[in-house]
Order: C-alpha cells, then sequence, then structure tokens
C-alpha cells in the first residue's frame, strides 16, 4: 500500500494534467474517455492493487478521503472489471504489478447577468418586442438572471509499480480514464450512472484484457 499512497498523494496536481473532453449527455449518460500509456503491453502484467478510500476534491475546502458505501461502490465495480480482465487483487501487497487510484470531483458553478433593455428573453426569436403593448421603450429595471449548475467527474489512474523505486521519481500511468457531466438529481442516481460508466471506461478498453479466457 505504501506505493499507493505515493501516487495517492499526487492526485491533485494529477487531475489538473486531463484534458477535459467536451460534455455529451445526450443520452443521460456520463461521457466516457479512456486513454492508454504508449507502447505498454498489458499481458506483462498480473496483479493489481487499489486503493481502499476514493479521493474527493470539491466538496470542502480541503481534498477528503472517502470510504462511504457510495465510495466503496464505485470502488468495488472497478475491481470487478479489473478481475473479470483475469488481474489478480492483490490488496496492501507491495509488489503488485498496478496500483489503482480514484479521484471523485464535484463543481458548482453560479451565473447571474444583469440585463435592462431589452430583457434576455426578448433575444429569443419570435419572443414579443417591447413595442407590442404599445408605444413602449423598455421594461422596469435591471433584471438579474441566475442560475447554477454542478458537474461531477471520476477520474481513475492505473500506473505501474514494477519499476525500480527511486526518491523524487513519478510512477508511470499506463491507463487513464475520465468519466463526467451534469450532475443529476440525486447521488444514488450519480452513483449508478458512474457505475455503468465504469463498464464502459473498462469496454472501450479492449487492450487491458490479460488473456484470451478473460470476458
Amino acid at each position: 500500500m505504501k506505493k499507493i499512497m505515493f501516487f495517492a498523494a499526487l492526485a491533485l496536481l494529477a487531475t489538473a494534467c486531463h484534458k477535459e473532453p467536451s460534455p455529451q449527455d445526450s443520452d443521460n449518460e456520463y461521457l466516457v474517455y479512456t486513454s492508454p500509456s504508449k507502447d505498454i503491453t498489458f499481458t506483462s502484467y498480473q496483479t493489481f492493487d487499489l486503493a481502499d478510500s476514493l479521493l474527493i476534491i470539491g466538496q470542502s475546502d480541503k481534498p477528503v478521503y472517502s470510504q462511504s458505501d457510495n465510495a466503496l461502490a464505485l470502488i468495488q465495480q472497478v475491481r470487478v472489471n479489473m478481475e473479470k480482465l483475469g488481474y489478480i487483487y492483490t490488496p496492501d501487497n507491495p509488489d503488485a504489478d498496478l496500483g489503482i487510484q480514484m479521484t471523485y470531483i464535484i463543481k458548482t458553478e453560479r451565473y447571474v447577468k444583469y440585463y435592462n433593455d431589452p430583457y434576455w428573453w426578448l433575444d429569443y426569436p419570435g419572443y414579443w418586442p417591447s413595442g407590442y403593448w404599445g408605444n413602449w421603450t423598455g421594461f422596469y429595471y435591471p433584471y438579474p438572471v441566475t442560475y447554477t449548475y454542478t458537474t461531477n467527474a471520476l477520474i481513475t489512474d492505473m500506473v505501474d509499480l514494477t519499476g525500480v523505486e527511486k526518491e523524487g521519481t513519478a510512477l508511470e500511468v499506463v491507463w487513464t480514464s475520465y468519466i463526467g457531466g451534469p450532475a443529476g438529481s440525486s447521488v444514488q442516481g450519480d452513483v449508478a450512472r458512474m457505475k455503468n460508466s465504469i463498464d464502459q471506461a473498462f469496454a472501450q478498453s479492449p487492450y487491458l484484457k490479460r488473456n484470451a479466457s478473460a470476458r
């Protein structure tokens, strides 16, 4: 677990390096983006360790590690997919071939803009112009239009733990997945969608399969 903690401490820096794709949520599911490292043969790996906590960024001033039921459900979904691909789960094993860290990010944006003449909706095609009701030149005082929206994302980084450990040397990320989009009306619903998206992340990464017998 020592190696897992080493790269867990770098999670904040790692998230800043991810290129966020344009959100597309037409099917009410999260966008799923996956990327392998170049020139990596995954059949050379056999075992994996999985951090037992979910790193959460955005719910408080400081990042926190969570072992809530929802966090553990997402961690378990990754473990199930890895084992289906033929990898052996070896918790707390310093000699594991692969280490996996999961980071959950939640962000709320608030939008406020003031309009006077015309109001913001008067620009909408087909809406009544101010003169519709007579010889009017405008309406009242500037009107604020306000809304908020929340997005969340789950980032999974898989690192190679087989290299020689050297002080000051970063671990190589061999596979990463980004799952994200607008948050839903309930946490349970978001967790269910993210579990489906975890399955999709592995389904669209067939190169992760260890052997032909893995399903």
